[in-house]
Protein backbone atom coordinates (compact mmCIF):
# COMPACT_ATOMS: atom_id res chain seq x y z
CA UNK A 1 0.00 0.00 0.00
CA UNK A 2 2.58 2.52 0.53
CA UNK A 3 4.37 1.29 -2.21
CA UNK A 4 1.14 2.22 -4.37
CA UNK A 5 1.57 6.09 -2.95
CA UNK A 6 -0.93 6.25 0.30
CA UNK A 7 0.53 7.40 3.24
CA UNK A 8 -1.81 6.74 5.53
CA UNK A 9 -4.26 4.73 6.69
CA UNK A 10 -7.27 5.35 9.10
CA UNK A 11 -8.21 2.70 12.02
CA UNK A 12 -9.40 1.56 14.97
CA UNK A 13 -7.30 -1.09 16.99
CA UNK A 14 -9.14 -4.68 18.20
CA UNK A 15 -7.47 -8.00 18.54
CA UNK A 16 -8.20 -9.00 14.44
CA UNK A 17 -5.69 -7.17 13.39
CA UNK A 18 -3.10 -7.86 16.02
CA UNK A 19 -0.76 -8.51 13.03
CA UNK A 20 -1.23 -5.68 11.40
CA UNK A 21 -0.19 -3.68 14.27
CA UNK A 22 2.84 -5.47 15.17
CA UNK A 23 4.17 -4.03 12.37
CA UNK A 24 4.49 -0.63 14.66
CA UNK A 25 6.40 -1.62 17.43
CA UNK A 26 7.75 0.88 20.03
CA UNK A 27 10.37 2.70 19.47
CA UNK A 28 10.99 2.11 16.10
CA UNK A 29 10.33 5.36 13.61
CA UNK A 30 12.28 3.27 10.63
CA UNK A 31 8.80 1.40 10.12
CA UNK A 32 7.08 4.66 8.67
CA UNK A 33 9.56 4.11 5.37
CA UNK A 34 8.00 1.41 4.95
CA UNK A 35 4.64 1.20 5.86
CA UNK A 36 1.96 3.80 5.88
CA UNK A 37 1.41 6.07 8.83
CA UNK A 38 -1.29 4.98 11.42
CA UNK A 39 -4.00 7.34 12.09
CA UNK A 40 -6.21 5.89 14.76
CA UNK A 41 -9.90 7.91 15.05
CA UNK A 42 -12.65 8.30 17.13
CA UNK A 43 -14.94 5.53 15.51
CA UNK A 44 -14.82 3.36 12.58
CA UNK A 45 -16.78 5.12 10.96
CA UNK A 46 -15.05 8.17 11.19
CA UNK A 47 -11.84 6.51 9.57
CA UNK A 48 -13.97 5.16 6.50
CA UNK A 49 -15.08 9.03 6.37
CA UNK A 50 -11.36 10.22 6.74
CA UNK A 51 -10.34 7.41 4.09
CA UNK A 52 -12.68 8.65 1.39
CA UNK A 53 -11.70 12.58 2.17
CA UNK A 54 -7.73 11.37 1.98
CA UNK A 55 -8.45 9.29 -1.89
CA UNK A 56 -10.61 12.56 -3.00
CA UNK A 57 -7.80 15.06 -2.06
CA UNK A 58 -4.92 13.18 -2.68
CA UNK A 59 -6.09 11.70 -6.13
CA UNK A 60 -5.20 8.58 -5.08
CA UNK A 61 -6.79 5.95 -2.54
CA UNK A 62 -7.54 5.49 1.03
CA UNK A 63 -7.18 2.91 3.81
CA UNK A 64 -9.39 2.17 6.41
CA UNK A 65 -8.36 -0.65 8.65
CA UNK A 66 -10.96 -2.46 11.48
CA UNK A 67 -11.75 -5.44 12.83
CA UNK A 68 -14.74 -7.48 11.70
CA UNK A 69 -18.46 -7.69 13.10
CA UNK A 70 -19.04 -4.29 14.63
CA UNK A 71 -15.86 -2.63 13.39
CA UNK A 72 -16.31 -3.26 9.78
CA UNK A 73 -20.11 -2.40 10.10
CA UNK A 74 -19.66 0.86 11.77
CA UNK A 75 -17.47 1.83 8.35
CA UNK A 76 -21.01 0.73 6.28
CA UNK A 77 -22.16 4.34 5.40
CA UNK A 78 -18.39 5.31 4.49
CA UNK A 79 -17.97 3.07 2.10
CA UNK A 80 -21.65 3.47 0.58
CA UNK A 81 -20.96 7.41 0.43
CA UNK A 82 -17.22 6.38 -1.44
CA UNK A 83 -19.24 3.82 -4.02
CA UNK A 84 -21.94 6.51 -4.50
CA UNK A 85 -19.55 9.20 -5.48
CA UNK A 86 -16.98 6.74 -7.00
CA UNK A 87 -13.96 7.36 -4.88
CA UNK A 88 -11.37 4.72 -4.25
CA UNK A 89 -11.18 3.35 -0.18
CA UNK A 90 -9.77 -0.01 0.28
CA UNK A 91 -11.23 -1.53 3.75
CA UNK A 92 -9.30 -4.01 5.85
CA UNK A 93 -10.50 -6.28 8.31
CA UNK A 94 -9.12 -9.19 10.38
CA UNK A 95 -11.46 -12.14 10.81
CA UNK A 96 -11.90 -15.03 12.86
CA UNK A 97 -10.11 -18.31 12.02
CA UNK A 98 -11.40 -20.45 9.10
CA UNK A 99 -11.36 -23.32 11.64
CA UNK A 100 -13.41 -21.30 14.14
CA UNK A 101 -16.48 -20.80 11.58
CA UNK A 102 -19.83 -22.68 12.48
CA UNK A 103 -19.03 -22.15 16.42
CA UNK A 104 -20.68 -19.07 17.24
CA UNK A 105 -17.49 -17.39 18.28
CA UNK A 106 -17.44 -13.74 19.40
CA UNK A 107 -17.89 -11.14 16.21
CA UNK A 108 -17.89 -13.79 13.49
CA UNK A 109 -18.44 -11.90 10.22
CA UNK A 110 -17.86 -14.77 8.45
CA UNK A 111 -20.78 -16.84 6.24
CA UNK A 112 -21.79 -18.61 9.61
CA UNK A 113 -22.05 -15.21 11.32
CA UNK A 114 -23.22 -11.99 9.84
CA UNK A 115 -21.79 -12.25 6.59
CA UNK A 116 -20.07 -9.28 5.91
CA UNK A 117 -19.19 -10.33 2.35
CA UNK A 118 -22.33 -10.11 1.24
CA UNK A 119 -23.07 -7.32 3.15
CA UNK A 120 -20.53 -5.02 1.19
CA UNK A 121 -20.94 -6.39 -2.00
CA UNK A 122 -23.56 -4.12 -3.11
CA UNK A 123 -21.70 -0.74 -2.29
CA UNK A 124 -18.12 -1.86 -2.98
CA UNK A 125 -16.61 -2.75 -6.63
CA UNK A 126 -15.52 -5.83 -5.12
CA UNK A 127 -15.72 -8.09 -1.67
CA UNK A 128 -13.25 -10.69 -0.72
CA UNK A 129 -12.48 -13.03 2.12
CA UNK A 130 -8.91 -14.71 2.24
CA UNK A 131 -9.38 -18.04 3.46
CA UNK A 132 -6.62 -20.30 5.38
CA UNK A 133 -4.69 -22.17 2.28
CA UNK A 134 -5.73 -18.91 -0.06
CA UNK A 135 -2.92 -17.07 -1.43
CA UNK A 136 -3.54 -13.24 0.17
CA UNK A 137 -1.32 -11.51 -3.34
CA UNK A 138 -3.83 -12.67 -5.80
CA UNK A 139 -6.71 -11.69 -3.38
CA UNK A 140 -4.89 -7.93 -2.98
CA UNK A 141 -4.15 -7.70 -6.09
CA UNK A 142 -7.62 -7.96 -7.38
CA UNK A 143 -9.06 -5.70 -4.95
CA UNK A 144 -6.52 -3.15 -5.84
CA UNK A 145 -6.91 -3.37 -9.52
CA UNK A 146 -10.81 -3.19 -9.23
CA UNK A 147 -10.38 -0.10 -6.72
CA UNK A 148 -8.83 2.12 -9.01
CA UNK A 149 -9.78 1.13 -12.85
CA UNK A 150 -11.51 2.63 -15.33
CA UNK A 151 -14.26 2.84 -12.48
CA UNK A 152 -13.21 4.10 -9.05
CA UNK A 153 -14.45 2.75 -5.86
CA UNK A 154 -14.03 0.87 -3.03
CA UNK A 155 -13.33 -2.38 -2.15
CA UNK A 156 -13.58 -4.16 0.66
CA UNK A 157 -10.74 -7.31 1.74
CA UNK A 158 -11.39 -9.67 4.95
CA UNK A 159 -8.41 -11.89 6.38
CA UNK A 160 -8.75 -14.62 8.43
CA UNK A 161 -6.26 -14.87 11.50
CA UNK A 162 -4.55 -17.80 10.70
CA UNK A 163 -3.50 -16.40 7.29
CA UNK A 164 -2.36 -13.08 8.55
CA UNK A 165 -0.54 -14.90 11.35
CA UNK A 166 1.13 -17.16 8.70
CA UNK A 167 4.45 -17.06 6.22
CA UNK A 168 2.86 -16.43 2.74
CA UNK A 169 5.55 -18.10 0.21
CA UNK A 170 3.36 -17.45 -2.92
CA UNK A 171 4.70 -14.10 -2.43
CA UNK A 172 4.94 -12.02 -5.74
CA UNK A 173 5.93 -8.02 -6.20
CA UNK A 174 2.52 -6.67 -7.61
CA UNK A 175 3.24 -3.41 -8.01
CA UNK A 176 3.79 -2.88 -11.32
CA UNK A 177 0.80 -4.84 -12.15
CA UNK A 178 -1.61 -3.31 -10.67
CA UNK A 179 0.19 0.35 -11.53
CA UNK A 180 -0.47 -0.80 -15.05
CA UNK A 181 -4.30 -1.77 -14.93
CA UNK A 182 -4.07 1.82 -13.23
CA UNK A 183 -2.80 3.77 -16.54
CA UNK A 184 -5.67 3.20 -18.85
CA UNK A 185 -7.66 5.30 -20.26
CA UNK A 186 -10.01 5.02 -23.21
CA UNK A 187 -12.00 7.05 -25.87
CA UNK A 188 -14.16 5.80 -28.76
CA UNK A 189 -12.66 7.80 -31.67
CA UNK A 190 -14.92 5.98 -34.35
CA UNK A 191 -18.16 7.73 -32.26
CA UNK A 192 -16.43 10.89 -32.09
CA UNK A 193 -15.64 10.75 -35.97
CA UNK A 194 -18.98 9.79 -36.65
CA UNK A 195 -21.96 11.82 -38.83
CA UNK A 196 -23.82 12.50 -35.50
CA UNK A 197 -21.30 13.83 -33.87
CA UNK A 198 -20.11 15.86 -37.11
CA UNK A 199 -23.44 17.64 -36.86
CA UNK A 200 -23.61 18.61 -33.76
CA UNK A 201 -19.72 20.42 -33.84
CA UNK A 202 -20.89 22.19 -37.30
CA UNK A 203 -24.17 23.23 -36.53
CA UNK A 204 -24.34 23.61 -32.32
CA UNK A 205 -21.73 26.43 -32.81
CA UNK A 206 -23.63 28.36 -29.04
CA UNK A 207 -22.85 25.60 -26.99
CA UNK A 208 -22.38 24.94 -23.26
CA UNK A 209 -19.88 22.25 -21.37
CA UNK A 210 -22.08 21.12 -18.33
CA UNK A 211 -19.35 18.99 -16.14
CA UNK A 212 -20.14 16.19 -13.24
CA UNK A 213 -18.78 14.59 -10.25
CA UNK A 214 -17.73 11.62 -12.71
CA UNK A 215 -14.76 13.64 -14.27
CA UNK A 216 -13.71 15.45 -11.36
CA UNK A 217 -9.95 15.17 -11.64
CA UNK A 218 -6.74 17.18 -11.64
CA UNK A 219 -6.38 15.72 -15.86
CA UNK A 220 -9.88 17.08 -16.80
CA UNK A 221 -9.53 20.53 -14.67
CA UNK A 222 -6.42 21.36 -17.17
CA UNK A 223 -7.89 20.05 -20.47
CA UNK A 224 -11.38 21.88 -19.88
CA UNK A 225 -9.17 25.27 -19.30
CA UNK A 226 -7.48 24.78 -22.13
CA UNK A 227 -10.30 24.03 -24.19
CA UNK A 228 -12.54 26.36 -23.38
CA UNK A 229 -10.72 29.32 -23.43
CA UNK A 230 -8.95 28.55 -26.91
CA UNK A 231 -12.62 27.95 -28.03
CA UNK A 232 -14.65 29.89 -26.28
CA UNK A 233 -16.70 27.72 -24.32
CA UNK A 234 -18.71 28.68 -21.46
CA UNK A 235 -18.71 25.99 -18.75
CA UNK A 236 -21.04 24.81 -16.03
CA UNK A 237 -20.56 22.35 -13.17
CA UNK A 238 -22.77 20.42 -11.13
CA UNK A 239 -22.71 21.08 -7.09
CA UNK A 240 -20.55 17.71 -6.83
CA UNK A 241 -18.05 18.98 -9.48
CA UNK A 242 -17.55 22.25 -8.01
CA UNK A 243 -14.12 23.58 -8.22
CA UNK A 244 -13.31 21.53 -11.50
CA UNK A 245 -14.05 25.04 -13.47
CA UNK A 246 -12.66 27.91 -11.91
CA UNK A 247 -16.06 29.72 -10.46
CA UNK A 248 -14.05 33.14 -11.03
CA UNK A 249 -12.78 31.89 -14.32
CA UNK A 250 -14.46 34.95 -17.24
CA UNK A 251 -15.69 31.99 -19.38
CA UNK A 252 -17.34 30.29 -15.57
CA UNK A 253 -21.45 29.97 -16.19
CA UNK A 254 -21.00 28.39 -12.49
CA UNK A 255 -23.10 25.93 -10.65
CA UNK A 256 -25.98 24.09 -12.46
CA UNK A 257 -28.96 22.10 -10.35
CA UNK A 258 -28.98 22.04 -6.62
CA UNK A 259 -27.54 25.68 -5.28
CA UNK A 260 -26.92 26.36 -8.19
CA UNK A 261 -26.54 30.08 -9.70
CA UNK A 262 -28.87 32.19 -11.50
CA UNK A 263 -26.40 33.03 -14.57
CA UNK A 264 -25.71 28.92 -15.08
CA UNK A 265 -29.50 28.16 -14.71
CA UNK A 266 -30.83 30.77 -17.21
CA UNK A 267 -28.03 30.24 -19.66
CA UNK A 268 -29.49 26.84 -20.56
CA UNK A 269 -33.06 28.57 -20.75
CA UNK A 270 -31.43 30.96 -23.20
CA UNK A 271 -33.71 30.90 -26.49
CA UNK A 272 -29.82 30.82 -28.24
CA UNK A 273 -28.46 28.15 -27.08
CA UNK A 274 -27.83 25.48 -29.84
CA UNK A 275 -25.99 22.28 -27.71
CA UNK A 276 -25.17 20.71 -24.46
CA UNK A 277 -21.79 18.49 -23.88
CA UNK A 278 -22.40 16.58 -20.94
CA UNK A 279 -18.96 15.30 -19.12
CA UNK A 280 -18.91 13.18 -16.95
CA UNK A 281 -22.22 13.88 -16.00
CA UNK A 282 -24.21 12.71 -12.31
CA UNK A 283 -27.15 13.12 -14.17
CA UNK A 284 -29.15 12.77 -10.61
CA UNK A 285 -31.99 14.47 -9.60
CA UNK A 286 -29.77 17.90 -7.98
CA UNK A 287 -27.87 17.76 -10.67
CA UNK A 288 -30.29 17.97 -13.88
CA UNK A 289 -32.91 19.78 -11.75
CA UNK A 290 -35.38 17.84 -11.66
CA UNK A 291 -34.48 15.92 -15.22
CA UNK A 292 -35.01 19.44 -16.89
CA UNK A 293 -35.66 19.73 -20.56
CA UNK A 294 -33.34 22.37 -20.82
CA UNK A 295 -30.51 19.68 -20.60
CA UNK A 296 -31.70 19.13 -24.09
CA UNK A 297 -31.79 21.91 -26.72
CA UNK A 298 -32.63 21.55 -30.41
CA UNK A 299 -29.30 21.66 -31.51
CA UNK A 300 -28.77 18.27 -29.79
CA UNK A 301 -26.92 17.03 -26.44
CA UNK A 302 -23.63 14.87 -26.67
CA UNK A 303 -23.12 13.11 -23.00
CA UNK A 304 -19.03 11.65 -22.92
CA UNK A 305 -18.28 9.04 -19.87
CA UNK A 306 -16.03 6.49 -19.60
CA UNK A 307 -18.74 3.91 -18.61
CA UNK A 308 -21.36 3.03 -21.30
CA UNK A 309 -24.02 2.36 -18.84
CA UNK A 310 -24.15 5.83 -17.93
CA UNK A 311 -24.80 7.48 -21.02
CA UNK A 312 -28.25 8.47 -21.35
CA UNK A 313 -28.91 7.10 -17.87
CA UNK A 314 -32.19 8.91 -16.61
CA UNK A 315 -31.80 11.83 -19.89
CA UNK A 316 -32.26 11.38 -22.95
CA UNK A 317 -29.19 11.93 -25.33
CA UNK A 318 -28.02 12.55 -29.07
CA UNK A 319 -24.62 10.89 -28.90
CA UNK A 320 -23.48 9.09 -26.04
CA UNK A 321 -19.24 8.66 -26.45
CA UNK A 322 -17.13 6.07 -24.09
CA UNK A 323 -14.23 8.51 -22.94
CA UNK A 324 -12.32 9.47 -20.46
CA UNK A 325 -13.29 13.47 -20.73
CA UNK A 326 -9.69 14.85 -20.93
CA UNK A 327 -9.15 12.61 -24.11
CA UNK A 328 -12.30 13.59 -25.12
CA UNK A 329 -11.33 17.24 -25.36
CA UNK A 330 -8.11 16.75 -26.96
CA UNK A 331 -9.09 15.07 -29.30
CA UNK A 332 -11.81 16.68 -30.75
CA UNK A 333 -9.56 20.20 -30.15
CA UNK A 334 -7.12 18.26 -32.65
CA UNK A 335 -9.61 16.35 -35.25
CA UNK A 336 -12.31 19.30 -35.18
CA UNK A 337 -9.74 22.44 -34.78
CA UNK A 338 -11.22 24.33 -37.77
CA UNK A 339 -14.86 24.10 -37.39
CA UNK A 340 -14.42 24.99 -33.26
CA UNK A 341 -12.46 27.93 -34.21
CA UNK A 342 -15.03 28.99 -36.50
CA UNK A 343 -18.10 29.36 -34.02
CA UNK A 344 -15.67 31.02 -31.81
CA UNK A 345 -16.94 34.54 -32.99
CA UNK A 346 -20.42 33.45 -32.46
CA UNK A 347 -20.05 32.12 -29.06
CA UNK A 348 -18.10 35.79 -28.08
CA UNK A 349 -20.92 37.23 -28.58
CA UNK A 350 -23.67 35.47 -26.99
CA UNK A 351 -21.47 34.77 -24.08
CA UNK A 352 -21.48 38.17 -23.25
CA UNK A 353 -25.04 38.61 -22.93
CA UNK A 354 -24.78 35.45 -20.40
CA UNK A 355 -22.49 36.68 -18.17
CA UNK A 356 -24.84 39.86 -17.79
CA UNK A 357 -26.77 37.86 -15.30
CA UNK A 358 -25.28 37.99 -11.78
CA UNK A 359 -23.68 34.69 -10.68
CA UNK A 360 -25.35 34.48 -7.45
CA UNK A 361 -28.79 35.41 -6.19
CA UNK A 362 -28.66 38.55 -3.59
CA UNK A 363 -28.39 37.91 -0.13
CA UNK A 364 -31.93 38.54 1.30
CA UNK A 365 -31.85 39.87 5.06
CA UNK A 366 -35.72 40.86 4.47
CA UNK A 367 -36.88 38.21 7.48
CA UNK A 368 -34.51 39.85 10.49
CA UNK A 369 -33.15 43.34 8.85
CA UNK A 370 -29.43 42.43 10.03
CA UNK A 371 -27.50 40.93 7.46
CA UNK A 372 -25.58 39.20 10.56
CA UNK A 373 -28.18 36.71 10.47
CA UNK A 374 -28.33 35.43 7.43
CA UNK A 375 -25.47 32.62 7.17
CA UNK A 376 -24.28 33.79 3.88
CA UNK A 377 -22.93 36.74 5.34
CA UNK A 378 -20.24 34.94 7.50
CA UNK A 379 -18.84 33.26 3.83
CA UNK A 380 -17.79 36.54 2.10
CA UNK A 381 -15.43 36.82 5.20
CA UNK A 382 -14.38 33.32 5.28
CA UNK A 383 -13.63 33.64 1.62
CA UNK A 384 -11.12 37.29 2.13
CA UNK A 385 -8.99 35.42 4.95
CA UNK A 386 -9.03 31.09 4.10
CA UNK A 387 -6.04 30.41 1.74
CA UNK A 388 -6.46 30.51 -1.76
CA UNK A 389 -5.15 27.28 -2.05
CA UNK A 390 -6.96 25.91 0.63
CA UNK A 391 -9.10 22.58 1.09
CA UNK A 392 -13.06 23.04 2.52
CA UNK A 393 -14.81 20.10 3.25
CA UNK A 394 -18.70 20.57 2.96
CA UNK A 395 -21.30 18.75 4.99
CA UNK A 396 -25.17 18.04 4.56
CA UNK A 397 -27.80 20.32 5.35
CA UNK A 398 -28.85 24.17 5.31
CA UNK A 399 -25.64 25.38 5.29
CA UNK A 400 -24.62 23.55 2.26
CA UNK A 401 -27.33 25.31 0.30
CA UNK A 402 -25.77 28.42 1.01
CA UNK A 403 -21.68 27.52 1.25
CA UNK A 404 -22.48 25.61 -1.70
CA UNK A 405 -24.08 29.27 -3.86
CA UNK A 406 -22.06 31.73 -2.19
CA UNK A 407 -18.33 29.91 -1.82
CA UNK A 408 -15.49 30.57 -5.26
CA UNK A 409 -14.02 27.28 -5.71
CA UNK A 410 -11.23 27.32 -8.21
CA UNK A 411 -9.80 23.76 -8.03
CA UNK A 412 -11.53 20.36 -8.41
CA UNK A 413 -9.66 18.59 -4.77
CA UNK A 414 -10.14 21.97 -3.25
CA UNK A 415 -13.82 21.64 -2.30
CA UNK A 416 -15.58 18.52 -1.27
CA UNK A 417 -18.70 17.46 -0.02
CA UNK A 418 -20.74 13.54 -0.41
CA UNK A 419 -23.84 15.13 -2.49
CA UNK A 420 -24.90 11.79 -3.81
CA UNK A 421 -25.91 9.90 -0.86
CA UNK A 422 -25.40 12.83 1.52
CA UNK A 423 -24.92 11.49 4.93
CA UNK A 424 -24.27 14.31 7.60
CA UNK A 425 -21.25 14.47 9.87
CA UNK A 426 -19.13 13.09 6.27
CA UNK A 427 -17.26 16.90 6.33
CA UNK A 428 -15.57 16.47 9.97
CA UNK A 429 -14.05 13.44 9.51
CA UNK A 430 -13.51 13.80 5.71
CA UNK A 431 -11.92 16.78 6.10
CA UNK A 432 -9.27 15.52 8.73
CA UNK A 433 -8.57 13.13 6.15
CA UNK A 434 -8.25 15.57 3.24
CA UNK A 435 -5.54 17.50 5.56
CA UNK A 436 -3.52 14.44 5.93
CA UNK A 437 -3.31 14.04 1.71
CA UNK A 438 -2.70 17.63 1.45
CA UNK A 439 -0.84 18.68 5.02
CA UNK A 440 0.81 21.85 3.45
CA UNK A 441 -2.77 22.99 2.81
CA UNK A 442 -4.83 25.15 5.16
CA UNK A 443 -8.22 22.88 5.75
CA UNK A 444 -11.78 24.10 6.57
CA UNK A 445 -14.74 22.25 7.63
CA UNK A 446 -18.50 23.62 7.52
CA UNK A 447 -21.00 21.79 9.21
CA UNK A 448 -23.58 22.07 11.60
CA UNK A 449 -24.83 21.43 15.08
CA UNK A 450 -26.94 18.33 13.60
CA UNK A 451 -23.94 16.71 11.91
CA UNK A 452 -21.72 17.63 14.93
CA UNK A 453 -23.90 15.63 17.09
CA UNK A 454 -23.03 12.56 14.53
CA UNK A 455 -19.31 13.10 13.96
CA UNK A 456 -17.88 15.99 16.16
CA UNK A 457 -16.02 13.54 18.31
CA UNK A 458 -13.42 13.73 15.63
CA UNK A 459 -12.30 17.12 16.35
CA UNK A 460 -10.39 14.54 19.30
CA UNK A 461 -8.15 12.77 16.18
CA UNK A 462 -7.43 16.16 14.53
CA UNK A 463 -6.14 17.65 17.75
CA UNK A 464 -4.53 14.28 18.45
CA UNK A 465 -2.53 14.84 15.15
CA UNK A 466 -2.26 18.42 15.37
CA UNK A 467 -4.10 18.48 11.69
CA UNK A 468 -4.35 22.36 10.51
CA UNK A 469 -8.07 22.78 10.44
CA UNK A 470 -10.61 25.23 11.23
CA UNK A 471 -13.98 23.86 12.14
CA UNK A 472 -17.05 26.41 10.89
CA UNK A 473 -20.45 24.96 12.86
CA UNK A 474 -23.61 26.62 11.43
CA UNK A 475 -25.39 26.16 14.49
CA UNK A 476 -29.27 27.02 14.30
CA UNK A 477 -30.20 24.62 17.06
CA UNK A 478 -32.42 22.62 14.42
CA UNK A 479 -32.18 20.08 11.73
CA UNK A 480 -33.06 23.68 9.46
CA UNK A 481 -33.15 21.50 6.25
CA UNK A 482 -36.11 19.15 7.46
CA UNK A 483 -37.15 21.87 9.67
CA UNK A 484 -39.21 23.77 6.59
CA UNK A 485 -40.67 21.23 5.74
CA UNK A 486 -42.29 20.46 9.59
CA UNK A 487 -43.59 23.56 10.42
CA UNK A 488 -46.85 22.21 11.44
CA UNK A 489 -45.06 19.42 13.04
CA UNK A 490 -44.43 18.73 16.23
CA UNK A 491 -41.51 21.01 17.14
CA UNK A 492 -39.18 18.41 19.16
CA UNK A 493 -38.98 16.37 15.71
CA UNK A 494 -36.63 19.03 14.39
CA UNK A 495 -35.34 20.97 17.19
CA UNK A 496 -31.91 20.91 18.83
CA UNK A 497 -30.63 21.95 21.89
CA UNK A 498 -28.58 24.89 21.89
CA UNK A 499 -25.85 23.37 22.48
CA UNK A 500 -21.69 24.66 24.09
CA UNK A 501 -20.19 23.86 20.70
CA UNK A 502 -17.61 25.73 22.31
CA UNK A 503 -17.13 24.08 24.92
CA UNK A 504 -17.18 20.48 23.26
CA UNK A 505 -14.09 21.59 21.52
CA UNK A 506 -12.11 22.64 24.41
CA UNK A 507 -12.83 19.55 25.71
CA UNK A 508 -10.51 17.92 23.33
CA UNK A 509 -7.78 20.97 23.60
CA UNK A 510 -9.27 22.48 20.71
CA UNK A 511 -9.44 26.71 20.63
CA UNK A 512 -13.00 27.51 19.47
CA UNK A 513 -14.79 31.29 19.79
CA UNK A 514 -18.43 31.62 19.44
CA UNK A 515 -19.99 34.47 16.78
CA UNK A 516 -23.45 35.14 17.87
Amino acid sequence: LKKLGTLHLFMIPGKLINSFMRCYPKDDNTVFEKYPFPIVTACESGAAYMAEGYARVSQNFGVCMVIGGPGVTNTLTGIASAYMDGFPVFLLSGQISSSMEMHNVLQDSTQSGINQRDIFGPVTKAAYEVKEGQPISRYLRESLRVMKGIECGPVYLSISKEVLNSHNIFNPDIIESVKESWGGRIIDINKIKSSVFKNFIFRSKKCIILAGLRCKNIETASALIKFAEKYKFPVATTLSAKGLFPEDHPLSLGIYGYSGHPRAINAFKDSQIEGVILLGMDTTQWSTMLWSTDLQPKGGTIHVDTNSDYLGKYLDVTCGIIAHSSLFLDFISEYYNEALVNGCNDREAWIKNLMDTPRCYPIDYSVTGNPNDHPAFYISILQEFFPKNGVVSVDSGAHRSFFGHYWISNSPESYISATTLGPMGWSIPAGIGASFAAPDRKCMVITGDGCMLMQGMEMATAKKYNCDILFVVFNNSSYAASYFNNKDNRIDLTEIHDYNWSLFANSFGVDAICVR
